[in-house]
């Protein structure tokens, strides 16, 4: 997707957010995401993949939500933060 920043013409990364219902740091995240003008795939453990599907993806993890950017594993919602330069 392309995207028309500044009168320049941006394309969109590809975002993958990993979320659990219930989640309120997932619920941050996303509208972090949506309030900056960016589409996201959302996979929900428990509904999109088992618990085991994740841990078997990204053994590393251990919260959600875990945010893809692109090849960068960002990582939570903190983190989605310090990556768009916003304040902890």
């Amino acid at each position: 997707m392309r995207k028309t920043i500044g009168g320049q013409v941006k394309m969109q990364p590809n975002i993958r957010v990993f979320t659990k219902n219930d989640c309120p740091y997932c619920v941050q995240a996303k509208q972090l995401l949506e309030n900056k003008g960016y589409s996201y795939a959302e996979f929900v453990i428990g509904e999109d993949m088992t618990k085991e599907e994740f841990v078997e993806a990204f053994p590393k993890v251990k919260t959600v939500p875990f945010i893809i950017i692109g090849n960068n594993q960002v990582g939570g919602y903190k983190q989605l933060l310090e990556f768009f330069g916003e304040p902890i």
